[in-house]
């Protein structure tokens, strides 16, 4: 997919205003540009409505910090601009990066711009917020935000794949991808399972959900969360049949079937 997080970066950026030809302002996100953003004023004027929705749906606590968004017309000029401020950073056609200051987030206007903005955004409100977020559970979190509000629950391409799974009781094992450790490491199918976990933790039973805020209050306090699997089996024992169970009922209208 086309996200990573970079941990090492410590370059300081020129954000000067005369660098950057548009520039604007959406909650958190300070956003620059190498071309008009009026194209994309609805794109950038719900970017801080995923950061209320991270709040109220996930449970995070809402970072102060600034989040500075790079946006380029050109994949040329793109890349150009990577390879001269972080030049070990592998190719990808967006970028969340954050070292000891601010996130940063680049992408330019491909095929899947928008997409990719928010998916990339969603990394930056996420590690903003957070002393670390597994792997797993932050690429799953961006799969599920990353396209418009409208279609998460019910019209995310993932979904019709997990719920014929779900049929046929094949549920993708929540312990396997706590065990991935390197953004190398994740394919389509793994983005897929991630995402599958996220959508029964947000809309099926309250319980996943309160485990999941748990989880993640433990992470900003610091205090040492344990796999989420065990906590989730501890709350529901029968975890793969309620997986299955979920997606099984779950509709084209976004509520359980009948």
């Amino acid at each position: 997919m086309t996200s990573l997080v970079f941990s090492g970066a410590t370059t300081a950026l020129r954000v000067d205003a005369a660098e950057w030809p548009d520039e604007y302002r959406a909650g958190p996100f300070v956003c620059h540009a190498d071309f008009a953003l009026a194209e994309h004023r609805n794109l950038l004027n719900a970017l801080p409505r995923l950061q209320r929705d991270l709040v109220t749906q996930v449970g995070i606590v809402a970072s102060q910090e600034p989040i500075h968004l790079f946006l380029f017309h050109r994949k040329s000029t793109y890349q150009a601009y990577l390879k001269q401020y972080f030049p070990d950073v592998p190719s990808r056609k967006a970028l969340f990066i954050k070292g000891r200051g601010p996130g940063m987030v680049f992408a330019y206007r491909g095929e899947d711009f928008e997409t990719d903005v928010r998916h990339e955004c969603t990394h930056a409100l996420l590690n903003a917020a957070l002393p670390m977020v597994p792997l797993w559970l932050d690429e799953g979190l961006a799969e599920y935000f990353e396209v418009p509000a409208a279609q998460r629950a019910n019209a995310n391409p993932h979904l019709k794949y997990v719920r014929f799974n779900a049929l046929l009781v094949q549920v993708p094992k929540l312990e396997s991808l706590e065990q991935l450790s390197g953004l190398s490491e994740m394919n389509r199918t793994k983005y897929r399972h991630a995402w599958a976990w996220i959508h029964f933790m947000l809309h099926g039973p309250p319980e996943a959900r309160e485990e999941l805020s748990r989880y993640l209050a433990d992470i900003r306090a610091l205090t040492p969360p344990g796999k989420l699997s065990r906590r989730l089996r501890h709350r529901m024992p029968n975890l793969e049949r309620r997986f299955a169970e979920h997606f099984k009922q779950w509709n084209s209208s976004g509520f359980p079937s009948l």
